[in-house]
């Protein structure tokens, strides 16, 4: 679930003749408490919002799960479960965080009897889909456009909570693709004197054992992956792969072996079509290296297969939650893994400082394919070529060429440019699966996914904190070759 417009619309009445309680004041905070349910889980939230500019800043507690949402006036955030935060800066999020914004502003300021649909797009903003209820003028829903799914608001029973100003004091949040659904229940709404919509300090969790820095050494799987030793609750190692694009998981087996019952429920998508369901389990301790984190859910679910042969089998992702605790450097020369904290002093790494945008949890840097530009994202768990999104190749007219490339399974082969930053490398391979219905391959905000076989010909240290990857080139890397299926 993408969480950070779960109060975009919430507030709002309808739009036709105009209202009094349009005018909302500078000053103006509400809160908004309540319980909410998502799966199986369910718990207390609490949501405040500044009417007049749209600023907003959420917490839903789940049982031992928590997790936080806001946009303080310049743009979004969110907090994962884990603790940590980060901003959603992409050009893609700031077009939502406008729409979000404009739609808190205009809470129950108008009303539209008699029609059904509205398609709307605020300046700079995103399009919205507003529905309708023909009868009361009422808003019944919401839709908005996320880059891996639909987020659609269903709003009902709308209570007077002052003088010609209506809120809606239930909400459903569904998410079609996910085949997930968020159910809110308001109980009470109450004027508020202040609120801090600004996203929550990074909490205390981690450290590397005596200050400094710790050096591990990683397997590669022949360019394809990034794999670390880790030890959990005091037992292992286990084979983690490192990936920016995902979150920490652990398979089943892994929870299996460590005594550790999921609870709860989620639904997922990721490569493919596939819905994936899993649980979540909590790591009292995780150490890699002289690296050490404390008290951190994980998600338990299966795992699509990785061979690793007489290696140790894959048991689980360490993804964003790491990259938010730690500056990771990895070093394709000697195959290691260096790791520093978050905040520690800047240094002059080697190579092209890239900045870092999210629109999600991955992180997106500035590329382009065949010089046509486009954010991409930069995947270390993708461990197969470049894939070049449809919406993005069709926007730009890459599909035809794309879709006559050599069969590979699902998808389609090519050559092209791939750049990066500063960086263009001809002559790489990139992969094209065509429409999709769900998964990462829906997106409609970026131009490709550059995985590990591209990323290997870089070293890199990814700095979360500053928001910035360096790239040092390896000429003597070249691109792999994918003619056969991997």
């Amino acid at each position: 679930m993408r969480w950070w417009t779960t109060v975009c619309a919430v507030l709002l009445a309808c739009g036709g003749r105009a209202e009094a309680s349009c005018n909302w004041t500078p000053t103006e905070l509400l809160r908004l408490t309540g319980e909410v349910q998502q799966g199986d889980l369910s718990g207390p939230f609490s949501r405040t919002a500044a009417p007049a500019s749209g600023r907003f800043a959420e917490t839903i507690n789940l049982g031992t799960l928590s997790m936080a949402t806001g946009f303080d006036g310049r743009l979004a955030w969110s907090r994962d479960f884990s603790g940590a935060s980060h901003y959603l800066n992409s050009d893609f999020a700031r077009r939502l965080a406008t729409s979000e914004a404009w739609l808190i502003a205009h809470l129950a300021c108008t009303r539209r009897v008699g029609t059904d649909v509205l398609h709307f797009t605020p300046s700079g903003g995103a399009s919205m889909e507003l529905t309708y209820d023909r009868r009361t003028g009422r808003l019944d829903r919401a839709m908005l456009q996320y880059p891996e799914n639909r987020l659609i608001h269903h709003y009902a029973d709308w209570r007077e909570v002052a003088p010609g100003r209506f809120l809606p004091f239930s909400q459903r949040d569904e998410d079609p693709e996910d085949e997930s659904e968020t159910v809110y229940k308001v109980n009470h709404v109450a004027r508020v004197k202040s609120a801090s919509f600004a996203p929550p300090p990074l909490p205390h969790d981690s450290r590397i054992i005596g200050g400094g820095s710790t050096t591990i050494p990683f397997e590669d799987d022949s360019r394809r992956r990034v794999f670390l030793s880790v030890y959990l609750n005091g037992k292992g190692p286990f084979a983690f792969e490192l990936d920016n694009g995902g979150h920490f998981i652990l398979t089943e087996e892994t929870a299996a072996a460590l005594g550790l019952a999921p609870e709860g429920s989620f639904t997922s998508t990721g490569a493919g079509n596939e819905v994936r369901h899993g649980g979540y389990a909590r790591i009292a301790r995780l150490r890699v290296g002289d690296a050490e984190m404390v008290n951190q859910p994980a998600k338990v679910m299966a795992l699509s297969h990785n061979d690793r042969g007489k290696l140790l089998p894959r048991a689980g992702i360490l993804g964003l939650e790491f990259f938010e605790r730690f500056i990771v450097g990895i070093d394709h020369r000697t195959k290691t893994v260096t790791l520093r904290m978050i905040g520690d002093s800047p240094r002059n790494y080697p190579g092209h400082a890239l900045p870092l945008l999210f629109d999600q949890d991955a992180a997106l840097g500035a590329g382009s394919f065949d010089g046509v530009e486009g954010n991409v994202m930069l995947d270390i768990g993708n461990a197969g070529p470049t894939i070049i999104e449809d919406y993005w190749a069709s926007a730009h007219g890459f599909r035809p060429m794309l879709a006559s490339g050599t069969p590979r399974g699902d998808a389609k082969l090519s050559k092209g440019s791939v750049g990066i930053g500063r960086f263009i490398l001809d002559g790489e391979t990139v992969e094209y699966f065509g429409p999709v219905e769900r998964g990462s391959e829906y997106t409609r905000s970026i131009a490709a996914v550059l995985g590990e076989p591209l990323l290997s010909r870089f070293n890199a240290v990814y700095d979360y904190g500053r928001g910035k990857v360096w790239l040092d080139p390896l000429p003597e890397v070249k691109p792999l070759s994918f003619e056969k299926r991997q």
